[in-house]
């Protein structure tokens, strides 16, 4: 005879499902574990500078935070200005919450990177233990282990637990809110009202989908307690359900109208309704071709695994709703609503955005509680079969479940670690579709060491060669920046203003004009021109690179190394010769690869044939020898890759004299194979990852050796690199070896 099971244990005084000692010492040490874990994950690199991708967004938080502390105003204005901003300079386009958390922080703090990281730092750490708690409150000990170990394996969840954006606040207040209303309805105490309440504002003013959250539980507890739900669920506490009700009413028509008036004094009201409006187009498109578009990222965010188990986990969150008729099951549905609607409605975010479904995992982790809750039954009932245990063990059936579980959870783990580490190496973009990803890591310390060079009241004017983020704003120390400016003519506005380009992406005439005009100080490609200053020949640094040390690789940088800013002679005689300036040869020998290859190119000014062939002899023996040769005389000698935090290709290319304009050094990887062990897809795209030359291609000289510094940032899987000249976007004529139109230069399993 097969025994009835429950879905469901009893409660005992304090409303709590009933569970053994076992079980609860298991799964409370099993979530300190993962909590644990996930903490160190999101305070990885807390202490670093704040670099591009989708972190720049987080440096935003940090300039918002300023002017707020700054200028004394409640809204969000994201650019430093010289006087008071108004409210038509607010940003308008979500809850002002995060910025506000973000100025208390800053108030306690001051001014420093992690400011931009550390109210995602706290909130992501304390998610776990919260997601235990719902699950040990509406199941049992086992499912609130299994709720908080699910959260902490996922690939989106490690990428971005320290992304002091929308979605880490949201998952965190919206489950507080939960948690305190599933108390309230197990206890009847009004002390979990007042813990729901302090949750749903604050997601309220986190981002609108805790708006959806509101709105599907007030649809509910209308149904279930006004509306005919008590023949179907139960009886209730009429006074404590309706001041539930009531605060869950309140509190979202009140902060829904705030905002709409806010917005609306400020002019803004109409921008938010447009800015939505393109952000949900696209809408007939039908569903599963949109899915299909965004399979790879799906998969890297969530891995097939935890897909397969969140759909199997909707359906058995609906059929425990319906046969338990305990309107606490309905915890991870209504996060999965909130999920669905942001992800699927908003279409166009979700294109631009990875990590727009990030809401799932929240409902992730519920679901994988409701798993455990379901399996443990079962599961029970057969382990004291099997063990001729008495029939009143309970502990059994919950760790034999939780056991079970863990073990897909463990595959999943194994592709989230390695998606975390390409986040960062990113900043959080991964295969950006195939276009180029700088994380700029240079380019922030070139800009704050400027910063310390100039008065803290000097304007900073960039060019639109920097490709300018909140991230360069930031680093630049809290003064005003403006963006995208043409090239000086003469003084710059303001005192002691500061002109930057970045000698890769600006056109040769604007650079040579500013060459020719200006006192250039050139930081590896980083031009920094004070207009005031009376001309002088270009004076150029260099970056010197070191790995970190363990301590840095844990708080400050495990992407970047560390680099140093240092005076050097060999860049300055190249820079100087490359723009017509007078250059006398560096008289000491060379120290580092870099300057030998420089000492060749001086060898081959002063004709000196027999030094430069000796130096390039040496110069290539260091190299994995390429030898593409074209038809213009231009060689892509050779090849060197180094590894470490940030793993560097070296394409060595000699010149056959200056090149048409637009002729680029392309370099572009491919994925051929998935990462062992893993279930995410290979990654269709094929990924642009070569800069273009510090000098450039119209003032290249003739016999030079020029190298261009190529950024690896491996994606998962087995990856093949290949090279080739490309002009005006066309392969160039090889004459060796021919036939082919792109050459492999690397390939990383």
């Amino acid at each position: 005879m097969i025994p009835r099971l429950s879905l469901r244990l009893p409660q005992g005084s304090d409303g709590l499902p009933v569970a053994s000692a076992r079980e609860a010492r298991i799964a409370r040490t099993l979530a300190a574990v993962a909590t644990a874990w996930f903490f160190l994950v999101a305070a990885w690199e807390m202490l670093g500078p704040v670099l591009n991708g989708h972190w720049a967004s987080t440096a935003s938080m940090g300039i918002i935070a300023e002017n707020m502390l700054r200028w004394g105003i409640p809204g969000p204005v994201w650019e430093y200005t010289e006087a008071r901003p108004g409210p038509e300079l607010y940003y308008c386009h979500h809850p002002w919450g995060i910025f506000w958390v973000t100025a208390f922080v800053m108030k306690i703090v001051g001014r420093h990177d992690v400011v931009c990281r550390l109210a995602a730092i706290l909130i992501s750490g304390a998610t776990p233990p919260l997601l235990y708690a719902i699950g040990r409150s509406i199941w049992r000990p086992a499912a609130g282990a299994a709720a908080a170990v699910g959260f902490v394996v996922l690939p989106i969840t490690l990428s971005f637990a320290s992304f002091n954006a929308l979605e880490v606040p949201l998952m965190f207040w919206s489950l507080l809110a939960i948690y305190g209303s599933v108390r309230l309805v197990q206890t009847w105490r009004r002390k979990w009202l007042f813990v729901s309440a302090i949750g749903l504002v604050m997601a309220l003013h986190a981002d609108w989908p805790a708006f959806v959250l509101a709105g599907q539980w007030l649809g509910f507890g209308l149904v279930r307690g006004y509306l005919g739900g008590r023949r179907f669920f139960g009886p209730l506490h009429e006074r404590r359900y309706a001041e539930l009700w009531i605060t869950w009413a309140v509190l979202s028509v009140l902060t829904g109208v705030l905002y709409l008036a806010i917005f609306q004094k400020a002019g803004k009201l109409g921008d938010l309704l447009s800015v939505y409006g393109s952000r949900s187009a696209g809408n007939a498109i039908p569903l599963s071709a949109v899915l299909t578009s965004r399979r790879y990222w799906i998969e890297l965010s969530f891995t097939p695994i935890a897909i397969l188990l969140g759909k199997i986990a909707a359906v058995v969150c609906v059929l425990r709703l319906l046969l338990t008729r305990a309107e606490v099951e309905l915890a991870p549905l209504l996060v999965l609503g909130m999920a669905t609607f942001q992800y699927i409605v908003f279409k166009q975010g979700a294109d631009i955005h990875v990590f727009w479904p990030h809401a799932f995992a929240a409902y992730f982790a519920l679901a994988m509680g409701a798993l455990v809750a379901t399996l443990a039954p079962a599961a029970g009932a057969l382990a004291r079969r099997v063990r001729r245990m008495p029939a009143g063990s309970t502990f059994e059936g919950g760790l034999v479940a939780l056991g079970v579980l863990l073990v897909p959870l463990v595959f999943v783990l194994r592709d989230g670690v390695p998606a975390a580490l390409y986040a960062r190496q990113t900043g959080g973009r991964f295969n950006e579709k195939g276009n180029l990803i700088d994380s700029d890591g240079d380019k922030t310390v070139f800009l704050r060491w400027l910063a310390s060079r100039i008065p803290p009241d000097a304007t900073a004017f960039l060019h639109e060669s920097m490709h300018a983020t909140w991230a360069q704003v930031w680093s630049l120390g809290g003064r005003v920046v403006k963006v995208n400016q043409p090239v000086p003519a003469g003084p710059l506005p303001g005192r002691d203003g500061v002109y930057v380009m970045d000698s890769r992406y600006a056109p040769e005439a604007q650079l040579a004009a500013v060459a020719k005009r200006f006192h250039v100080t050139a930081v590896g490609p980083f031009w920094a021109v004070s207009p005031r200053e009376m001309f002088a020949p270009i004076d150029a640094y260099v970056f010197e690179e070191r790995e970190p040390s363990a301590l840095e690789w844990m708080f400050v940088s495990a992407t970047e190394p560390v680099r140093t800013i240092v005076p050097d002679a060999y860049a300055t005689w190249e820079a100087r010769v490359h723009w017509d300036q007078e250059a006398a040869p560096p008289a000491e020998p060379p120290r580092t690869f870099e300057q030998k290859r420089i000492a060749h190119n001086v060898a081959v000014t002063q004709g000196d044939a027999a030094r430069a062939e000796a130096l390039f002899a040496e110069i290539t023996r260091e190299l994995r020898p390429i030898g593409a040769a074209y038809e213009d005389g231009s060689e892509i000698v050779g090849a060197s890759y180094r590894t470490g935090v940030r793993p560097r290709l070296d394409l060595f290319v000699r010149a056959s004299g200056p090149l048409a304009p637009g002729t680029t050094l392309a370099v572009r990887s491919r994925v051929t194979a998935r990462a062992p062990l893993s279930t995410t897809m290979a990654d269709p795209t094929t990924r642009d990852v070569g800069f273009p030359l510090v000098v450039p291609v119209e003032r290249m000289r003739k016999g030079f050796l020029y190298v261009d510094p190529v950024t690896i940032v491996k994606r998962p899987g087995a990856e093949v690199f290949h090279a080739a000249l490309l002009g005006r976007g066309k392969s160039m004529k090889l004459a060796r070896p021919a036939g082919a139109n792109a050459i492999e230069v690397l390939r990383l399993d």
